[in-house]
């Protein structure tokens, strides 16, 4: 007896189920610890909390924490109920969640893990004898678990962002909220379904609360936009990151263009002049904004002129 009251106390299994048997097989270096329901117990609908009627059992089992680095497994006959309402249904068990093979104290152990390694996989699967999918389902579903505790967040002002991994190969779409910093919504791909996905989730209400998305150029999220957000036009906002490229760019193309007239003139004065006009004034030393490039500035090429918009633009 002293062996299952031992593992009733580790387990903290208590009425009406009882631990009622514990099989130790060194072959395979597992312990099995077999619970029961007691026979009295009146059972009920796990859906609607109805009395319903025992009618089979089946057997199942979960992997608990290790003992004395002993694989070690709880073992159950779980009955399945006739409720009057839902059919047949199984019982659910206070040691493990719905369609998990795992214990909640195994998965909060490997949920810990996680988040010491910042979500890799493969070592706790390796270190926890898991493979990669079992790893990959505890952690799927402590995040249906954290979502479904989220307080509704704040959606007045958003950011929608494309990210890549693995190499750059895949991308995601990523929406978060500018007021509280935090990840909303991360969608796979950037086509306009990826944020389609997101804005079908809002309310109404939400929709119609949102003042501005800030986003970088992108054909699709517009379009998402415009088709889910009222008056989307006068809130769609384009980050100053893409916006300052495509000055930057444009200030490049009359660079070139006025230095090859320039060029066929006899005057050098662009030449390898480029990094000047895309550096950041703040990034410049006194003496580069002061020297060469000031007298460039000076001579008031059209160059100087598309960087003076450009840097009228960056202080809006």
């Amino acid at each position: 007896m002293l062996d299952r009251d031992l593992y009733s106390q580790i387990f903290g299994v208590r009425p009406p189920w009882i631990v009622t048997d514990v099989k130790l097989d060194m072959k395979i270096q597992e312990v099995e610890v077999v619970v029961s329901l007691d026979p009295a117990h009146e059972t009920t609908c796990p859906t609607c909390g109805k009395p319903a009627k025992r009618c089979d059992a089946r057997r199942r089992r979960w992997r608990h924490l290790d003992t004395c680095q002993l694989k070690t497994i709880l073992a159950a006959d779980v009955p399945r109920l006739e409720c009057p309402v839902h059919k047949v249904v199984q019982m659910r068990v206070p040691w493990a969640e719905e369609n998990s093979r795992f214990t909640a104290l195994f998965e909060c152990l490997v949920i810990d893990w996680l988040l010491g390694t910042g979500g890799a996989i493969a070592p706790i699967a390796q270190q926890m004898r898991l493979s990669w999918e079992e790893v990959d389902g505890i952690k799927s579903r402590a995040v249906e678990r954290g979502l479904a505790r989220r307080e509704p967040e704040e959606t007045d002002q958003l950011c929608v962002d494309e990210m890549t991994f693995r190499r750059r190969h895949d991308y995601v779409t990523v929406v978060s909220s500018s007021i509280e910093s935090r990840v909303l919504f991360v969608g796979d791909d950037r086509t306009q379904e990826s944020l389609d996905g997101f804005y079908v989730g809002l309310s109404p209400e939400q929709r119609a609360a949102v003042t501005s998305v800030s986003m970088d150029m992108s054909a699709a999220y517009v379009a998402s936009t415009r088709k889910h957000i009222p008056d989307a036009d006068g809130k769609i906002a384009f980050d100053k990151f893409h916006v300052a490229k495509h000055l930057g760019d444009a200030v490049d193309k009359v660079r070139r263009a006025e230095n090859k007239d320039l060029m066929a003139a006899g005057d050098t004065r662009l030449v390898r002049s480029k990094h000047l006009w895309l550096e950041n004034p703040d990034n410049m030393s006194d003496e580069r904004w002061s020297g060469h490039f000031a007298s460039l500035r000076a001579s008031r090429p059209r160059t100087a002129r598309a960087w003076a918009m450009k840097e009228t633009a960056m202080g809006l």
